[in-house]
């Protein structure tokens, strides 16, 4: 700062080319700027005006100063700008990492919300199951993660925010005998094959299921376990049912069919949150956080995610 007001004051008396003017630009009296720039010249080791009685004009030295000067002013006001633009998460960089289920969700509409209002923080984009974003968000190589979060997965160093609750619905390949009821009881589950989530690869969904069928006291055949999207697929090759997020089911193309449950309850509901480490410093994470729907939640009594 020291430096820079020297410049600064060398700057404005060499444009002025008097230093009365000069010191009335600058809000000072005339005195102490003369010393100031008696002391700058002392420093640089070199006359940078010659003065007169009637007029003051720049040596070689003091016109070559004041294009350096003029540069080194602009380049420290560009920095200050810049690091100013990064302390308000306008600028810099962003790791955000997301699950596969997120694509049909909320990523696409949080990704343009993002990139519009700040298009100059660059975007690391990392696609992962739930357990390894949480561990990557945990230990610090993500900045933010969009997951499917279970409170045992929750610790006292994450916060978290609830993005969206999306229903399961029950997917079964087109002409299936349930696909003619428009609601499907939860007994019809039972004895059904079924398509379950891999408990290593799909924790979250793996747990959830288990308490869908818990609270509608039944017990499908699981024959076969997989993750999103090839558990739809098996789904539609006809191997069996499965119960997914009803925004991923792609219902349109009419080779499968989703159907609600009836008598589970509110345990139907697959959570998406949001979640990033508490001392998180970088500024560019509430600004993102910011731009999803809800608000900061306790996680840790929704239901289980992963």
């Amino acid at each position: 700062m020291l430096v820079s007001r020297a410049l600064r004051a060398f700057v404005t008396v060499a444009e002025e080319l008097h230093f009365g003017r000069a010191a009335e630009r600058l809000h000072i009296s005339q005195p102490p700027l003369s010393q100031q720039i008696r002391q700058f010249e002392d420093a640089v080791g070199a006359p940078l005006f010659v003065r007169t009685t009637r007029s003051v004009q720049l040596t070689p030295a003091g016109r070559l100063m004041l294009e350096r000067a003029r540069q080194l002013l602009a380049e420290a006001e560009a920095a200050v700008h810049a690091v100013q633009r990064v302390a308000r998460g306008e600028a810099g960089s962003l790791t955000l990492g997301f699950t596969h289920s997120t694509v049909y969700q909320v990523l696409p509409q949080a990704l343009k919300a993002y990139r519009e209002r700040y298009p100059d923080v660059a975007l690391d984009l990392k696609q992962l199951t739930s357990d390894l974003l949480t561990d990557g968000v945990r230990s610090g190589r993500i900045d933010v993660a969009l997951v499917r979060l279970s409170p045992s997965m929750m610790g006292p160093e994450l916060e978290a925010q609830v993005v969206a609750r999306d229903p399961m619905v029950l997917a079964l390949p087109a002409g299936h005998p349930l696909a003619a009821l428009d609601r499907v009881p939860a007994q019809a589950l039972q004895g059904l094959p079924f398509i379950g989530y891999a408990p290593d690869g799909a924790r979250y969904f793996h747990e959830l299921i288990e308490s869908i069928f818990a609270a509608g006291r039944v017990r499908p055949e699981v024959i076969h376990t997989s993750i999103l999207p090839t558990l739809l697929a098996l789904v539609e090759a006809g191997m069996g049912a499965a119960l997914a997020p009803a925004s991923v089911v792609p219902v349109g193309e009419g080779r499968l069919v989703c159907r609600p449950l009836q008598g589970v309850g509110e345990t139907a509901q697959a959570v998406l949150s949001c979640i990033w480490r508490r001392d998180n410093a970088n500024p560019a994470v509430p600004a993102f956080a910011a731009l999803l729907p809800g608000g900061v939640s306790p996680v840790a009594s929704a239901t289980p995610a992963g």
